[in-house]
């Protein structure tokens, strides 16, 4: 039974998440990490520079940690050549994305 209230849970909490929401699965071009700590790629889905986060501080939510390991993760990506997906939200298209310091954090990044 209790399974059952967390798998109802989850599932629940996902339909919340992917109201006006959307996601990039994207090849990697470039992945920058600036002095300031702002880490910014330019990927396929909008071919300019969107930041993600920062090294040194938290931004939009997104920790120092996760950024560490979001940049490590999207290096790891781009050299084996597979694609990225990030996850935004509110309603949106990769194409769209605002650029460099004003693209919203995503959500969350991961391997296709």
């Amino acid at each position: 039974m209790k399974l059952k209230i967390s798998l109802f849970t989850l599932l629940l909490s996902i339909s919340t998440l992917s109201e006006a929401a959307f996601n990039c699965t994207v090849g990697l071009s470039r992945i920058l990490v600036y002095g300031n700590g702002s880490v910014n790629v330019l990927h396929q889905g909008r071919n300019d520079f969107t930041v993600i986060c920062s090294l040194n501080e938290a931004r939009q939510g997104v920790s120092i940690t996760t950024c560490a390991m979001w940049t490590s993760m999207l290096q790891n990506i781009k050299k084996e050549g597979n694609k990225a997906i990030f996850y935004y939200p509110g309603s949106g298209t990769c194409a769209a994305l605002p650029t460099y310091g004003n693209t919203p954090a995503p959500v969350y990044i991961g391997v296709v």
